[in-house]
Parts: C-alpha cells; structure tokens; sequence
C-alpha cells in the first residue's frame, strides 16, 4: 500500500467514524530498538512466492513516513535503544539524537543500552534532546552525572481538549546487569512504579494513558495483567514483530506475535501492546478510539515497512540478479497491494543530517586501527602439542573472543566458533575494513547464563559437531577459559580439565560445574547452532537466560583494537592464556 493511500484510508476511516461527544481518536507512530542502525538496509521478503531482496527502513525512510502519516491527533514515541553499529561506536549516539530532534518526536524512553557507554555520555545526549526523555524508575542521585537532568517520569499531551498521558519504564535488572551504569543511579522496581505513577495521573483526573516501555514482550504483558489503569503499552527490548494481517509470516518475517496484543487488566478491561521490530526497519501505527469517559472502544493498526529500490529476485540457480521491467512492474504491485508495505524514498532532509556522518564512517572503515606483531593462523581444527608446547589451532578466534569479552565487562568467559572467523590476523597493519573481513556475517553479541557444567557441556557439543559433522567450524575457542582437547576420545571426554581465570585477581582455577558463569559468544552459536546443543537448551529452558545485545559482530573487535590495546598494537599470542593448553589426537 503506496504511503497517499494509507493516508486516504485513515482519512477516509476517520469520517466514517461516529461522531464522539467527549471521546478522542488517537494515533500512535512508534519505533523501537534501532541500536543506531541509521541506514536501510538489505532485506529479503518472499511474494506470492517469489523471493525479492529489497533495501527496507532506516531513520530517512521512516521520517518519509512520519511525515506523511502524522496529524494533530499523533503520538509519536520511540521505546529506546542505542548502541550496535559503527555510528554508535564513533558518535556516541549523537548522529541518533540529532535525527530524533528533527522527527520531533513526542516522547523517548530510555533504554537499557544507553548506558553503555557510562552516564556522562548519556548525559550530554539528554542534553541535546529537544524532545521528552523518559524514565520514571530512573533516579540519579547527586554523585551522577545524570542528577538534575530533564528526565522526566510522564508527559501529558492535550489533543483535542483531552489530556493523554505518556509514562516511561525501563528494565532495571538487564540495565544494571548488562551496562556500565554506576551505583550513583538508583532504580525503583517496574511494576511498583508504573501503579505509583498511574495513580497520580488518575489524581490529576487523566484517565487516557499510554505506558512507553522499554520491558520487553513478556515484561509488558505481565505489566498490563497487573496494574489497572493502563489503555496502550508501546514496547521495545526485545525486538517482537507483531502482526495481525497475516502478511508478514507470508513474506519469511520472523512474526512473535498479534499486532496489537491484547491482554486483559485486573478489571477485565482490554489492554493493548505493540512494538515495532527493530533495527530502523518499520513503523507501527496504532489507530485508537476512547470514548467520552476514557475508555478505549477500538484499537487496530499494523507495522508498516517502508522499502525501496535496488530490488533483486532470487533466481532458481539460487542467487540474487537484478529485476527486469516485468519484474519490476510485478513486485511494485504486490507492494501497492500489502498492506504492511510502503514504496518510500528517504525524507530529503532527514537524510542531510546523515551526510556527514555516513562520510566520516566511510572514511573510517578504510582507516588503519593498529597493527598485529606477528600473524595469528585460523586453522579450525587445531593439531596434536603437547602441554607448554607451541599451541596450534585458530589464534584468530581466541583474539575474536578476547574482543567479545573486553566490550561485555559483566560477563565471564567468552566462546567463539572457529569458522565465524574468516580470515587469519596478518602481520602488519589492520583496518576497519579488515574486521569486517575477518567477522563478515550479520550476526550479533549475545550473552547465556549457565552452569560450569553446561558450559563443559557446549564444548563437548562443539567438538563432536565439528570432527564429525563435515563443520569443522564449529570447533570452540574461547577467552579467560582454557581445556585439553583429546580428538580421539569419544563424546563427553574430548574436554578436559577446563579452567577459568577470573577478570578481578587474573587467576586460574578449575571451572566450578555447579557455579553461574555469564557467557559470550555469537548469536548464531547462541542459539544452537553449528551443534551448540546445550546453548539451545540453556534458552529453552529459561528463556531469560539469553540476551542478544544487538551489537553488530565486528564492533567489539573493532573497539578492541581501539580502546584495549596498547597503541592498537595486537601482541603475539601468550600461550598461557590461549583456549587450548593441549591436544591429543
């Protein structure tokens, strides 16, 4: 559906709708979760079977689409979350900020990742808002750079002689947890403070409420089974794509849930929740009816994703080539008759804030980071040495997982397969572009609670995967843990006496199998694959066990090379602190 369509039809909807003597139509345009993924990006959807790669979202896109579809009678929020690509990494949200200013948005929740880089860089990103930043749990105390800064636990917005209140909620233990937020930042607990705030409300005589909430799917359906009050909670954390219209699990779209989900309060009133995804991709649009005592009547919408040119079909030798005209002419029309899709070009303006940015990030990816002392091989499957022997196997996938840990400083020990690094460290200069290279998949940073005995466990799974599947990728390696290896035994006795040195004291001890290790390692691993059995059931079991930070997988090894090493410099390999301490054939 073409955006003066959608328009018509809301338009066309709104003079259908029945006269409301004190009642008030309200539209909400919310995002979620961009994790500073300003651009578009490569998408494949399927379309009455045929599978197209289109260029979807990004922040000039979605303004395209803000523009078009806002009224007087809009909300338009974002639920929070920065932190993810090299915008981030260089500009510290600022680029972010700045588009959010010129989208003029009515209200921002703050994410857990905002504090990622520490409080003052938060601060002075509070600073440059021109728009409501929210967090009612949030308290800086005076020892915070954060103290005395416009965070604000609502806002009340008038539209139409009714007063709408937005209330902001964040995730506190994830935030604390998962940071580099300081103590001199205390949190009161989410539920408490929602029913706190809801109460005052109701005591200035509001009764349309909104919760922007940066809680999570399962956090804002348990929230609006709980506190009464509530009419509308607009989600992010957890990146749900919600859809009632059928289309989106059609096109291969990884759909959680109803768009909007529905959840009854403790009075049996309807609540209704919705998120947008993630990463820049789309834009939910809510459509709401209150009636003249407050309550909602109607709640409907869907997702809607803008996309654009270049387009590209896969053919039946399963690659992608450009559309011919007919093929074009087809595609436009599946588009202009879907509901969730949007023909967009990027908002002219939006897209100028960008420009400099984007520039310097070019500039940036062909720019030297350091150098490496002497070149680190990346052989899968590593051959027999004995113990103080000079190690083999990938080197490169133990300096990868040295970087996962150095930018995730709550966790414990890190584990990265060895065929998600393609390339060895050569000695001599390394670039932007040459970690790019070496970590070329669009996987992210995520981070699994578990057992010294679940982790023993994962090895073992890694190791039987990659001698006897054909994947020789799989094999582990790993930071601040270390093991024999003994290839001809059988499963279950290939992974011995494992070790791990703790980040305070620097010591080595024997893993504790009944301990809670936090543990890093690559979204593709992390969810089971390449025969990590035990991640997958780790997740299974207790699905908060598992966080994806939504870091782009090169970032912490740029970073690392960066921040953490002295003058950029990669020293040769200390043996001592390497994966494997020795291998028996």
């Amino acid at each position: 559906m073409g955006a003066v369509r959608i328009i018509a039809a809301i338009l066309l909807a709104s003079a259908a709708a029945p006269s409301l003597a004190h009642g008030l139509e309200l539209q909400i345009l919310h995002t979620n979760d961009h994790h500073s993924h300003l651009d578009g990006a490569s998408q494949d959807i399927t379309l009455a079977g045929t599978t197209y790669r289109v260029e979807m979202g990004g922040f000039s896109r979605l303004a395209g689409l803000i523009e078009g579809l806002r009224t007087d009678n809009s909300l338009v929020l974002n639920s929070g979350e920065l932190n993810g690509t090299l915008y981030f990494s260089l500009f510290r949200g600022e680029p972010d900020f700045k588009l959010f200013n010129a989208l003029g948005i009515d209200a921002y929740q703050i994410g857990n990742h905002e504090f990622d880089e520490g409080e003052d860089v938060l601060a002075g990103l509070i600073k440059m808002a021109e728009f409501p930043v929210l967090g009612a749990n949030i308290h800086p105390t005076e020892a915070s750079p954060l103290h005395g800064l416009d965070i604000r636990p609502y806002i009340v917005k008038e539209i139409e002689g009714e007063k709408v209140a937005v209330l902001g909620v964040l995730k506190v233990e994830k935030t604390v947890n998962s940071s580099m937020v300081t103590d001199a930042v205390q949190f009161s607990e989410e539920t408490e403070t929602v029913r706190r705030t809801i109460a005052e409300l109701e005591g200035q005589g509001i009764d349309k409420i909104v919760v922007l909430s940066h809680l999570g799917y399962e956090g804002d359906i348990a929230l609006a089974g709980e506190v009464s009050g509530i009419d509308i909670i607009i989600g992010g954390d957890t990146h749900n794509l919600l859809d009632s219209t059928g289309e989106l699990a059609e096109m291969g779209l990884p759909v959680s849930g109803e768009y909007p989900t529905v959840v009854d309060s403790p009075e049996g009133t309807p609540v209704y929740i919705a998120q947008a995804w993630e990463m820049a991709h789309g834009l939910g649009v809510m459509n709401v009816t209150f009636d003249d005592a407050g309550k909602v009547t109607a709640a409907s919408g869907n997702i809607l994703l803008p996309v654009d040119r270049p387009f590209q079909v896969l053919g039946a030798d399963e690659k992608f080539a450009d559309l011919d005209a007919a093929g074009e002419t087809a595609l436009l029309t599946a588009i202009e008759n879907a509901q969730t899709l949007v023909l967009q070009q990027p908002d002219p303006q939006v897209a100028e804030i960008l420009v400099p940015y984007s520039k310097e990030l070019e500039s940036f990816r062909a720019q030297d980071l350091g150098t490496v002392a002497q070149t680190m091989p990346f052989e899968r499957i590593p051959t027999a040495f004995a113990p103080g022997a000079a190690p083999t196997g990938s080197y490169a996938a133990h300096v990868v997982a040295d970087s996962f840990l150095a930018y995730l400083p709550h966790a414990d020990i890190a584990i990265q397969n060895a065929g998600g690094v393609r390339t060895e460290f050569l000695s001599g200069t390394f670039t932007v572009a040459d970690a790019y290279t070496m970590l070329p998949f669009s996987n992210t940073v995520a981070t699994l609670t578990m057992t010294g005995a679940q982790v023993v466990a994962a090895l073992e799974d890694a190791a039987d995967y990659a001698l006897n599947s054909g994947s020789t990728g799989a094999f582990p390696y790993a930071s601040h843990l270390r093991f024999d290896a003994n290839l001809g035994a059988a499963k279950g006795s290939r992974i011995l006496a494992v070790e791990v040195k703790d980040r305070q004291s620097g010591q080595w001890a024997p893993i504790d199998m009944a301990a809670s290790y936090r543990v890093v390692t690559n979204s593709f691993t992390a969810l089971g694959k390449d025969g990590y059995d035990t991640f997958a059931t780790v997740i299974a079991t207790d699905p908060a066990a598992h966080e994806d930070s939504s870091v782009a997988y090169a970032v912490p090894l740029v970073e690392y090379f960066r921040e953490h090493l002295q003058d950029g410099a990669l020293p040769p390999l200390n043996s001592d602190d390497y994966s494997l301490k020795s291998v028996t054939e």
